[in-house]
């Protein structure tokens, strides 16, 4: 195709050509067509990526394939179930899980322990095509969680346990939802990569389809370039080591099916006090023969409007007042 500046100078003199009466004749120009729209397959792409991996294991791969997005499932996959629970603990090194923290002398940092355990319900119920069908349930043991539904153009979205509220579908939050779920893999290999290496890629089967069963281990040298960092950085400074890791990709899409990951850390906190945490995760991703059921809630309530004075105003006197 031709720069901009050689169609708009073609024209120009075409058009003075006509104007001045100059005849063109056989060798006058033909505007320039747009260009033929190549529709992407992104079944093939998807293939293609997981094939070469097949061919040619490498550490750059694996995470693109993990980091593909929800998206890629619901289009290559269509109706699917995924499903996995996720445990992270951190504490100081020398205290039981169940004993109380120790005191700390005045002005000093005092300890610190965290543990959560996490489970995840993704329910995605349509074909390509088809209206938005999904079931989004996320909660841990100390009552926090979040849970969504979108069908059509209507969603219903419960916090914490607390009422069903329903509105009209206005924005693309859901697929945000979606892509951190699907991205819980990745986040753990992610944290796993600077200490990791691949092991073992063998072909196998999940549920009849053909698949890739990958594993990693221990690297005998550290990968500085493979950090990545969350918004407070503390894993350069963090040493990881890697208990178990198998991680099951489907061959047709390259989309992970299957995971159980097992990790721990350690590091010192801003008191030079050791810590010690610990990741483990297991989820699956299915591919049933019916679409999942997703239903709306028995109950729910219409979101509340904020009050806005103006329009308020407006409302009550039905176009009376002036402007």
């Amino acid at each position: 195709m031709r720069p901009a500046w050689q169609t708009s100078t073609c024209r120009c003199q075409l058009a003075l050509a006509l104007a001045l009466g100059l005849g063109c004749g056989d060798e006058r120009e033909a505007p320039d067509a747009k260009p033929p729209v190549v529709e992407r397959d992104r079944a093939a792409e998807a293939s293609g990526r997981a094939e070469r991996f097949a061919a040619a294991p490498d550490w750059d791969t694996l995470i693109e394939l993990l980091g593909q997005r929800h998206n890629l499932a619901r289009e290559l996959l269509g109706p699917h179930r995924m499903h996995y629970v996720a445990s992270l603990r951190t504490g100081p090194v020398g205290v039981e899980a169940d004993a109380p923290l120790p005191s700390v002398e005045l002005d000093q940092p005092i300890y610190e322990r965290f543990a959560v355990t996490d489970e995840l319900e993704l329910r995605w119920g349509s074909a390509p095509g088809e209206p938005i069908r999904l079931l989004l349930e996320q909660h841990n043991e100390h009552e926090h969680g979040r849970a969504l539904i979108v069908l059509g153009e209507q969603v219903w979205s419960q916090l914490d346990g607390r009422e069903w509220l329903a509105r009209p579908l206005e924005s693309d939050l859901w697929q945000v939802w979606a892509d951190d779920a699907q991205h819980a893999v990745l986040d753990l290999v992610e944290l796993a990569g600077p200490y990791a290496d691949l092991g073992e890629v063998e072909t196998t089967e999940l549920d009849g389809r053909p698949a890739l069963r990958v594993s990693l281990r221990a690297s005998e040298q550290q990968h500085p370039d493979r950090f990545v960092e969350p918004p407070s950085p503390w894993r350069r400074w963090a040493r990881v080591e890697i208990g178990a890791a198998t991680i099951v990709v489907d061959r047709a899409t390259g989309l992970w099916l299957s995971a159980q990951i097992e990790l721990s850390w350690s590091f010192e906190d801003r008191a030079g006090r050791e810590l010690r945490g610990e990741a483990r995760f297991d989820g699956r991703v299915e591919v049933p023969d019916a679409p999942p059921l997703i239903r709306p809630p028995a109950d729910a309530s219409p979101v509340p409007e904020r009050e806005r004075p103006e329009l308020l105003r407006q409302r009550m006197l039905d176009g009376l007042a002036g402007p």
